[in-house]
């Protein structure tokens, strides 16, 4: 999978950005809302949707192998129309100039994909996350930086072991470039940040790479 998305605003005088920092979340499902990937996802091997005028087109596809025509596979389709509300998670991500990749989906949870800017971005777009979903976990986190043109350095967490408390440090301190060479921040700026001494972000830096080996970011 590349992980580099590039954008432009479609206007006179396009502007394109390149983003390197990729998440991927589990969010529960909404429940209070009909959602058509909630309820043909689940067993769907292709999922596309796009919003207009205040409505969510889903389309899943399901592949099926058919054996009596020698290994020739039907695709099943299933189209869907929905009303957007306010509990929807999709446009959440639309808020932030990004677009939600759904990638899985099971009874209980929904996984998303998305490209974003800047930490910042991040930060905020967890915060409306959180209020629109009863269980939100930040899976994996990905930063690419450019190096020497066509180079480019990769550090990816898998934050699927850690608590809560340690996937958010971890989320912050990759996306805040702690883990490159060299720093781009300190244990003191992430303190500082969360609101916390020190002390205790260096402890809680310590657990996240205890469990996460720190030498695959060197």
């Amino acid at each position: 999978m590349g992980l580099t998305e590039r954008s432009s605003n479609g206007e006179s005088g396009d502007t394109e950005e390149t983003r390197r920092l990729y998440v991927e979340f589990e969010l529960s499902a909404s429940g209070a809302v009909a959602c058509p990937v909630e309820v043909y996802g689940r067993d769907a091997d292709r999922i596309d949707r796009q919003s207009s005028d205040g409505e969510c087109h889903t389309e899943t596809a399901r592949d099926h192998d058919d054996e009596t025509a020698g290994g020739s596979t039907d695709t099943e389709i299933r189209h869907s129309k929905t009303e957007i509300t306010s509990e929807c998670f999709c446009p959440i991500f639309f808020d932030y100039d990004c677009i939600p990749k759904i990638t899985e989906v099971t009874d209980e949870a929904v996984v998303i994909q998305a490209f974003l800017p800047d930490r910042d971005h991040l930060s905020a777009l967890i915060d409306d996350l959180r209020e629109a979903t009863d269980d939100l976990s930040l899976r994996r986190l990905t930063r690419v930086d450019s190096v020497d043109g066509d180079r480019s350095n990769r550090v990816t967490l898998d934050l699927s072991t850690l608590t809560e408390t340690e996937r958010e440090t971890a989320a912050m301190a990759v996306s805040s470039g702690y883990y490159e060479t060299p720093r781009e921040t300190s244990v003191g700026e992430l303190a500082a940040d969360q609101d916390i001494t020190k002390s205790a972000m260096s402890q809680r830096l310590s657990s996240v790479e205890s469990k996460l080996a720190l030498a695959a970011f060197r």
